[in-house]
């Protein structure tokens, strides 16, 4: 079997037993998001649902097999140290794929670092733009809630920031995710995702489709560029 099918049946079984652990179990603690800190991996490994330990999250070995599955899926990513090195590693990032008008999630991280651009970039309001607009966006920037390691997966929460249609619809999406939220499986990410979201967008490389014959082609649906800016803290 091929492995976009093991991929897709591993996500589908990891749903089904975590729906299957919901209910009237106590819910597992909220995730550090990147905005406000991300020492998750120094921290002792919380209780997921139904009493089952949830496997910690960062560590040298996860980490790596997080860049490694994003490689292999056609994302580019950028470990950075601090806000400061983030900031010029997005600049960076935006100037290589001549992005100029950009957009941000609402995530404080976010709007700090696209205020802090300078000159050579136009920045956009979410709130203010047309649908039509928002396509005529060269970048999007979001932060994501959860690394999937064993997949090099992204997991964006729709309770965290406004950002779904900012990783789909602009041609370029930067992602800012924190080392500390990186998860080693589909499973323990879901165990981590917050009851208020209502929906969540899981993302795994640049957006692909394929015709009959099976071509594969890149940034019809979405994003042909992704890039991970990995934060870890200074």
């Amino acid at each position: 079997m091929t492995r976009p099918d093991d991929a897709r049946r591993a996500i589908l079984r990891a749903i089904r037993e975590n729906l299957a652990r919901g209910g009237s179990e106590s819910s597992p603690p909220d995730p550090i998001s990147v905005p406000e800190r991300g020492d998750v991996a120094s921290s002792p490994s919380p209780e997921g649902r139904g009493g089952q330990g949830v496997r910690t999250q960062g560590g040298e070995g996860v980490r790596t097999l997080f860049t490694e599955e994003l490689a292999a899926a056609g994302a580019q990513c950028t470990v950075v140290c601090g806000e400061a090195e983030a900031g010029r590693a997005l600049a960076r990032t935006l100037a290589g794929v001549h992005a100029r008008r950009v957009v941000g999630s609402d995530a404080p991280l976010v709007q700090r670092l696209l205020h802090a651009l300078g000159d050579g970039f136009v920045l956009e309001t979410l709130d203010r733009l047309s649908r039509d607009e928002l396509f005529a966006c060269d970048a999007g920037v979001t932060t994501a809630q959860w690394g999937i390691a064993e997949t090099g997966t992204l997991v964006l929460e729709s309770a965290r920031e406004k950002s779904r249609l900012l990783s789909l619809v602009p041609p370029t999406h930067v992602v800012l995710l924190s080392a500390g939220c990186i998860c080693e499986s589909l499973g323990d990410a879901l165990a981590r995702v917050s009851v208020a979201s209502h929906a969540i967008t899981l993302i795994t490389g640049p957006s692909r489709t394929s015709d009959i014959e099976l071509t594969p082609v890149v940034g019809v649906h979405g994003p042909q560029t992704l890039h991970v800016l990995l934060l870890e803290e200074a």
